[in-house]
């Protein structure tokens, strides 16, 4: 039976549990503390794990550090001279390896106080530099810095590249630890020293200390080490020929650093702190430009571009240096004789007043902070530059015009506004003597009949007087100074007299000119090629006229087509042919012609010796109808013109088109009475290691009879001591030349010769334009080579030439040609043997002259 609800017994209240305790301080310290360490744990695994695939990731690809063992950096390839002087370098990067065993404790020590003062005890990484740097480059508006180490920097520039990039850096940092590991310090150490950059174009520890301070690295003061040590922070804007100040700036820094890390004694350090930085005096530029350019032409075509520029090559050349620049000053002196006498072409360009005023100001504030040379005035700037719309490439010189590489500037430096590139391509130069620079006409005075040209550090004045020359095309000479200057030109003047501040110093307009020349120098006794000026100035075309133009030689090939008629044994001397107006059928092109003279003069019969000394035209023509085209190249091939040589009679005028060193060596075959050799520019080349790669010697070949070449000798001392080439009896000397001039003047030369040297000059314009009908090879070209003779020739014996076998001399009646009896007066001619005259001439008025001479094979008159 059931029981009622009601009946049931009351229930009991739900039991609530007590509320749990709460966990005290140190049991929620554990707990964070536990889910933290998990959480870093994680972190550190994922960490490693993308530690591990970044380093295996930047790790493809990256170089052996083995490649650094076998490293030969780029090295100069040095040119030595005839007279043993270095006369040339070839290069990238100019560089000359130094040893790092060689270099006295304070020069390593400096580069170490400069870059990295833990380099010999950390491994590679200055792990502390590194957090510093970071956490200050963080910092808004700070000045970023880096933490590189020497063994860093190594593999930036010899493993990687110098980019600015995280993935470089991560990669740098892989490798560091692996050339620790691999090479010892002494060995990165040199490998940096070598390596680096030090401003104007020197790369590497040794080059810099020749020229900054013109001493090998190994005898580096202290002083002169550590403004080195310094520059390749930014070698573009604190070498001590860009800026002096901040260079002494540099230099006390790693002063202070050499003390602080005991590397130097404090009294050291202190008494460098306050000399200044004497630079080693300017060198003397080197002559030869043209020269070493052919050279280095001719080098690169048989061993390749990277042989010759960083294989370390080391070359003789045949240049005399003393030669080559009594060579260069004949060919300038000679164009700007020229040129003035084709007058004044007028300014380089204009400048506003207000925008010169913002760069003289710039320009001003280099010249105070530019490092002075030993023996350097004050400097001036050549303003050349400000008169073209852009600046121009970096100059190929050593100094003047401060360099920029934008690679190299702090990342925090703005790059320079296109004005300030303007104003730092502009070169600082000392005042001295006959320096030639443009300026600015800042005033005219026709009163005083001068013009003031800023120079930015000092004025100079251009007086009238001295400008007479500069008319302009169409004009007379100026009557005002006013007629020649305006202000705001930019003019190019030379200083005549560098008076002392504050006076004004005094100058003379100038102008570079546009017509081109050269000259060819030759020691006939062994070929060497002495001088080569293949231009006016190879800064401004490089263009070598020497050897790679072929110009016409007009009248000077003429006497290659007279040693064809004498070695023909149909003419002598004497032999008479017809000087007259006569129109030819060339038979080798089938057109009517009709020859002139220069002088469009003609004189009837006369001798081979009065024609050539006349530079005939007609006779020449008469002489190669007679002989053949072909007869006459091949004398002019075996004297020494290879080029190419038109088969017609034109070649009689010097229509063929041949180099100055053609020309020049073919008169050697002359002069040497007909043994031909090859010119020798290039002596001897060895390798890095001495190893001898070539050498040359003369050698003679007979290839023209000696007494024909002799003859044609002869024939050309007439030229000299009484035809075209008088003026050439100054040198008192026997010498012998033909001058030349082709058509409307395009092109004048003079080539000859003494028995000590064989020259050829030539004056033309590139694109050939007439010089004027007023210039010939006698007023433009031999004046050239007259100035080389006359200083190369100071000090020596006169000498004849030499009279080979085969060859008589005779005393001859000039009216007659026959022999010159007791009663008639004669003069000495010579002939080959067996054509010379045998009768004797009677007295005059009783023998007619026309049985006697030689003429054609037919005896008949030309």
């Amino acid at each position: 039976m059931s029981t009622p609800p009601d009946a049931l017994p009351p229930s009991e209240p739900p039991q609530v549990p007590p509320p749990a305790s709460r966990p005290g301080p140190g049991a929620r310290i554990w707990k964070w503390t536990k889910r933290l360490l998990i959480a870093a744990g994680v972190l550190l695994v994922l960490t490693g794990i993308a530690g591990v695939s970044a380093y295996s990731y930047f790790s493809q690809g990256l170089p052996s550090v083995e490649a650094l063992r076998n490293y030969q950096p780029p090295q100069v390839t040095k040119v030595t001279c005839g007279d043993g002087s270095l006369c040339a370098e070839f290069y990238n990067e100019r560089r000359t390896l130094v040893r790092i065993e060689e270099l006295p404790a304070h020069v390593r020590n400096a580069f170490l106080a400069a870059e990295d003062a833990d380099f010999y005890k950390h491994e590679g990484l200055d792990f502390f530099g590194i957090t510093r740097a970071a956490l200050k480059n963080l910092i808004p508006g700070s000045r970023k810095s880096g933490a590189s180490t020497i063994t860093q920097q190594v593999v930036k520039n010899l493993l990687l590249t110098p980019e600015r990039s995280l993935t470089r850096k991560i990669r740098e940092w892989i490798l560091t630890p692996r050339v620790e590991e691999a090479f010892t310090k002494d060995q990165i150490l040199n490998l940096y020293v070598n390596q680096i950059y030090y401003g104007q174009r020197r790369y590497g520890l040794e080059e810099a200390a020749l020229f900054y301070f013109g001493k090998h690295a190994k005898d580096l003061s202290l002083g002169e080490a550590t403004v080195l040590a310094g520059t390749p922070q930014s070698p573009h804007r604190i070498n001590p020929v860009t800026n002096i100040v901040r260079a002494k700036s540099r230099q006390k820094y790693v002063l202070e650093q050499m003390a602080r890390n005991g590397f130097a004694s404090r009294e050291d350090v202190d008494a460098e702190m306050d000399k200044p930085i004497v630079l080693a005096p300017r060198q003397t530029p080197r002559v030869g430009a043209y020269y070493a350019e052919e050279m280095r032409r001719t080098l690169i075509e048989r061993y390749g571009e990277k042989a010759v520029l960083e294989g370390g090559l080391r070359v003789q050349i045949a240049m005399e240096p003393k030669h080559q620049a009594v060579a260069e000053e004949a060919v300038r002196t000679g164009l700007e004789a020229l040129d003035r006498r084709q007058g004044y072409r007028g300014p380089l360009g204009t400048l506003e007043a207000q925008r010169f005023g913002r760069m003289k100001d710039l320009i001003a504030h280099r010249i105070d902070e530019a490092g002075r040379r030993q023996k350097d005035a004050e400097y001036v700037a050549d303003l050349s530059p400000l008169a073209k719309a852009a600046p121009e490439p970096e100059s190929t010189g050593d100094e003047g015009a401060e360099e920029q590489r934008p690679e190299l500037a702090p990342e925090e430096e703005a790059p320079p506004s296109a004005e300030e590139t303007l104003v730092g391509s502009v070169p600082l130069v000392p005042l001295k003597e006959g320096l030639r620079l443009a300026g600015y006409i800042a005033s005219v005075d026709d009163k005083r009949g001068v013009a003031r040209v800023d120079l930015i550090s000092r004025t100079a004045e251009v007086s009238l007087p001295t400008v007479k020359w500069a008319r302009m095309k169409g004009k007379g000479a100026p009557a005002k100074i006013s007629e020649v200057f305006t202000p705001g030109e930019l003019v190019l003047v030379r200083i005549t007299k560098p008076t002392p501040a504050p006076a004004a110093v005094e100058a003379t307009l100038d102008q570079i000119p546009v017509a081109q020349g050269g000259l060819v120098v030759i020691r006939p006794s062994d070929r060497h090629v002495l001088a080569l000026v293949g231009g006016y100035d190879f800064d401004r075309s490089s263009f070598n006229r020497a050897t790679q133009a072929k110009r016409q030689p007009g009248s000077s090939f003429k006497p290659f087509l007279y040693a064809a008629a004498l070695g023909s044994g149909r003419y002598t001397p004497l032999s008479t042919v017809n000087d007259a107006p006569e129109a030819i059928r060339d038979p080798y092109t089938g057109k009517q012609w009709k020859p002139k003279n220069f002088d469009n003069r003609f004189e009837g019969p006369m001798t081979l010796r009065e024609a050539l000394t006349k530079s005939k035209n007609t006779v020449s023509v008469r002489l190669i109808e007679s002989l053949t085209p072909a007869t006459v190249i091949d004398y002019a091939r075996r004297a020494g013109i290879s080029s190419a040589l038109p088969e017609n009679l034109t070649l009689a005028l010097g229509t063929g088109e041949v180099t100055m060193l053609e020309a020049a060596n073919a008169y050697a075959t002359l002069q040497a009475n007909g043994r031909y050799a090859d010119p020798l520019l290039l002596l001897r080349v060895q390798d890095a290691q001495g190893v001898v790669l070539e050498e040359h010697q003369p050698a003679f070949e007979e290839k023209l009879p000696p007494a024909v070449a002799y003859l044609t000798t002869t024939l050309m001392r007439s030229v000299v001591e009484e035809g075209t080439a008088k003026a050439v009896r100054e040198l008192n000397r026997p010498a012998a030349g033909k001058t030349g001039t082709t058509n409307e003047s395009k092109d004048t030369w003079f080539s000859g010769y003494t028995m000590d040297y064989v020259a050829s000059a030539w004056v033309g314009f590139d694109d050939n334009t007439p010089l004027g009908s007023t210039e010939t090879g006698g007023r433009a070209a031999l004046p050239i080579w007259l100035d080389f003779m006359r200083v190369a020739h100071e000090g020596l014996p006169v000498r004849d030439f030499e009279v080979p076998p085969g060859i008589i001399a005779v005393r001859i009646d000039p009216s007659t040609g026959l022999l010159a009896g007791t009663s008639v007066p004669g003069r000495l001619e010579s002939f080959m043997e067996g054509t010379q005259p045998t009768a004797e001439a009677p007295p005059p008025g009783q023998v007619d002259p026309s049985g006697f001479f030689l003429e054609d094979g037919n005896r008949r008159g030309l």
